[in-house]
């Protein structure tokens, strides 16, 4: 790669760093499709993973003293390492657009829902077992696109959490599917040792500016926090719609 090109890299890993410390969701988002730019989409989604771990363990340790109980934990985790493995073997494997489809239009119809306010009725057995059924299809998602965002996110904001505690929810939720994408990716050869080095890289702008934005997040209200994930959700949402229209 050129100079230039890994100054983009590096910028587009440094704006998605503090994007990730403040709203607690967005480096992949902002990372992935800008690396893809000038790289294999799978090799791209493969540099992440090394950084996510770090970048999680970083947050729980951060966010430990505002650590909450999971309804079902084991059957959380079993649910997202399987989808994780399903997903990994889907990267190379399925067309990108359709995966690119089914998050714009679950994202979309979050958004459509807080917009007006109500949304269907699920049956009641649905509802029981929706965190379940959310990580098993994030996991999914994780694996063959880098990112469960669009997923996860919309979920755990629903559950109307301060800063602190979404913090930590959704970073034990994406380090379920970062250990996991972690061994899934070395297993299907798509995390080799030239790719490991790159992701070893990556974490050198992540160390820099995560932490910085860990601390711009201590002076944001919960209610700045609720309309910063807000308008993230929508500028995910218009990437998506974006990506699939180009």
């Amino acid at each position: 790669m050129t100079p230039d090109t890994l100054l983009i890299i590096f910028v587009a890993l440094a704006a998605g760093s503090l994007v990730k410390g403040i709203s607690g969701l967005g480096l992949p988002l902002v990372a992935i499709p800008v690396m893809a730019g000038f790289m294999d989409v799978d090799r791209a989604v493969a540099i992440m993973v090394i950084p996510g771990v770090l970048i999680n363990i970083y947050l729980l340790w951060t966010y430990r003293k505002h650590a909450m109980n999971f309804a079902s934990l084991p059957l959380m985790i079993a649910v997202g390492v399987v989808g994780v493995v399903i997903g990994a073997w889907v990267l190379s494997r399925t067309p990108e657009v359709y995966l690119l489809s089914f998050l714009a239009v679950w994202l979309g119809g979050y958004l459509l829902s807080m917009l007006v306010k109500s949304g269907p009725k699920m049956p009641e057995g649905i509802v029981k077992h929706a965190p379940a059924i959310v990580v098993g299809f994030a996991g999914v998602v994780q694996g063959a696109v880098g990112t469960a965002g669009p997923v996860l996110a919309p979920y755990v904001h629903s559950l109307n959490l301060r800063h602190p505690q979404f913090q930590f929810v959704v970073s034990v939720l994406f380090q379920i599917f970062s250990i996991t994408q972690l061994f899934a990716f070395t297993w299907f050869g798509l995390l080799d040792l030239d790719r490991a080095y790159e992701s070893m890289l990556a974490c050198i702008p992540i160390a820099i500016f995560l932490p910085l934005a860990v601390w711009i997040a201590k002076f944001i209200s919960h209610r700045a926090f609720n309309i910063i994930v807000i308008v993230m959700l929508v500028v995910i949402e218009a990437r998506l719609l974006s990506r699939l229209l180009a």
